[in-house]
């Protein structure tokens, strides 16, 4: 079955393929790992990490204050102008 590694490379490549994790042939066994991530893959889970910077960002004018907390680097869940203030 398996004569020489061009054997053995394709019998891998074509259980990769299919799926197969685990691989015995008598005295011989083989455990696959995880498949590495094409860049592809890589940049498709970054894209579906990234949130919209804007998605709670306030609607329409911004106090001066909220124009300085914005420039600065700030994030609309840290807005002190948008939390509750005691009454």
């Amino acid at each position: 079955m398996i004569e020489n590694l061009k054997d053995l490379e394709k019998l891998l490549k074509l259980c990769r393929k299919q799926g197969v994790t685990e691989i015995n042939l008598g005295a011989v066994s083989f455990k696959l790992g995880e498949m590495p991530q094409t860049a592809e893959q890589v940049a498709q889970a970054a894209a579906e990490d990234a949130s919209d910077p804007y998605a709670n960002f306030p609607a329409g004018m911004l106090s001066p204050e909220q124009l300085m907390f914005y420039s600065s680097g700030g994030v609309p869940e840290n807005d002190p102008e948008l939390e509750e203030k005691p009454q």
